[in-house]
């Protein structure tokens, strides 16, 4: 036990400090990558969530944004304009736009959910590491609490097909649940990050 963390932080986020015990892995060593390339912890939060949302896309609980959708019609558009320059000859050459959600195809729906239960524990793990380190946390624990609470709603809304993927859910409804609590409770005890006004002269 950390007896430096506040007991707030130790009653919510106890259960995430065992994350890098887990029984199985439920994210891609390309996705464990970006991760690790994310050394800060805002951007490592950011593409937690951005996993756990691929996720709830392909389980079909919610739609890419609109930037997403903007970047693939761009990229087809691009397909069609170098496939038309490159002839029929060389056409079939020519490599079309790659699906970065299309790996995540190879998952079963449980895996899914799982996936996303494992971003959200891994994000509540981080933030207890840094929050013992007496680093800003707020941030992060207000994007915890957002995401946690437009999620939840959606995974409250999937149809299982077995056992596996009821237990999955649980596990999946019950993590979110404790996220955003967590989080809310955290927030009473850490004052929002104060920004730095600038210096005199500066631009």
């Amino acid at each position: 036990m950390r007896l430096a963390i506040s007991l707030t932080l130790i009653f919510f986020f106890a259960t995430a400090t065992g994350a890098g015990q887990r029984r199985k892995e439920y994210l891609t060593e390309d996705e464990l990558d970006l991760i690790r390339d994310a050394q800060e912890l805002g951007p490592r939060v950011a593409a937690y969530f951005t996993l756990a949302e691929r996720r709830l896309i392909i389980l079909g609980l919610t739609e890419k944004s609109e930037k997403q959708k903007e970047k693939e019609r761009k990229a087809q558009e691009q397909y069609e304009k170098d496939k038309k320059k490159a002839g029929p000859a060389n056409a079939p050459g020519v490599k079309p736009p790659v699906d970065e959600l299309g790996y995540l195809h190879d998952f079963t729906r449980s895996e899914l959910l799982r996936g996303y239960t494992q971003s959200i524990d891994e994000v509540m793990s981080n933030i207890d590491d840094q929050y013992n380190r007496k680093l800003d946390v707020r941030p992060a624990l207000e994007s915890l609490e957002k995401f946690t609470r437009e999620t939840l709603p959606m995974l409250e809304q999937f149809q299982v097909k077995n056992g596996g993927e009821k237990a999955a859910l649980q596990e999946a409804i019950d993590k979110a649940k404790e996220g955003n609590s967590g989080a809310k409770s955290a927030m009473k005890t850490i004052p929002k990050t104060e920004k730095k006004p600038p210096k005199p002269g500066g631009h």
